[in-house]
């Protein structure tokens, strides 16, 4: 599959826009939160190289991975912004040059891990604009602290988000067909990397599933679902529709008691205000 330079433009333009220090699109909000996502990057990508259900394919099975990532005090364990452009547009060419969506998963997982030395590297590189900033304000330089608070660091980040994104995504294209033609679908190399990225969603489902329940036996909910899938052949749509019945009634006759409490609670001041 080949991509041309608009095509890789815009990709490199998404990671950017996507990078967790970046105000505009909405902020965070717009951008890491909503645009770093590989469900919606895959569906950008997908746009752009013209295939969007292969771009919604690999990037759900990218999401399932990352589905659990935090960054406690900015520590970033995996560069998710570099796995939903560059891992993921790498994954959609692979795909498209006859490589499985599990082994596409492995390589976008290891592009988001190689990611994070960019990431730190921007953010060593960002602390310059903070000391030109501190001087600033010691002198009373208001434009000067303008420029080093708000456009210093959006260059920085623009030049080490977009530039690498481009260039691996440009020259990706003809790597990851020579990477195809070498490894063929039947070797041993592409069957452990389907192997692995298989693996790889049930390990972030399980963090996700460590984070959410509070107690061993509410991961009966999860199986309970999952054998909802198994048997009866349910899709996503119906599973959540299912989901949400049992959450409603599970919100409604356990919120009752409460309620009961807490009125018998007044009924029993009432009286002693009256005695």
């Amino acid at each position: 599959m080949e991509v041309n330079v608009i095509q890789a433009l815009l990709i490199a333009v998404l990671a950017y826009l996507g990078s967790l220090s970046v105000p505009w699109f909405f902020g965070l909000t717009g951008g890491w939160y909503v645009l770093s996502r590989p469900i919606v990057s895959g569906f950008l990508i997908g746009i752009i190289l013209g295939d969007v259900t292969t771009g919604i394919i690999v990037g759900v099975a990218v999401q399932v991975v990352f589905i659990a990532l935090v960054t406690p005090g900015g520590q970033m364990p995996q560069d998710l912004n570099a796995a939903a452009y560059i891992g993921v547009a790498l994954a959609i060419m692979s795909v498209k040059g006859g490589a499985t969506v599990g082994s596409a998963v492995a390589i976008a997982t290891a592009v988001g891990a190689v990611g994070t030395i960019f990431h730190n590297f921007m953010m060593v590189t960002n602390s310059y604009w903070n000391h030109r900033a501190i001087s600033c304000i010691e002198k009373g330089d208001t434009k000067g602290l303008e420029f080093n608070h708000y456009i210093g660091p959006q260059i920085t980040t623009l030049l080490l988000r977009a530039i690498p994104t481009f260039i691996v995504v440009y020259y990706g294209s003809s790597i990851a067909k020579n990477i195809i033609n070498l490894f063929p679908t039947t070797s041993f190399v592409m069957r452990m990397l389907t192997a692995l990225g298989g693996m790889l969603p049930a390990v972030g489902v399980a963090i996700l599933l460590r984070q959410v329940t509070k107690k061993d036996y509410e991961l009966i909910y999860f199986l309970f679902g999952f054998a909802l899938i198994a048997s009866l052949k349910l899709n996503m749509i119906s599973l959540a529709i299912v989901g949400t019945f049992f959450a409603l009634l599970n919100f409604k006759y356990t919120a009752k008691p409460t309620a009961v409490a807490a009125n018998n609670n007044s009924l029993v001041e009432d009286d002693e205000e009256e005695l």
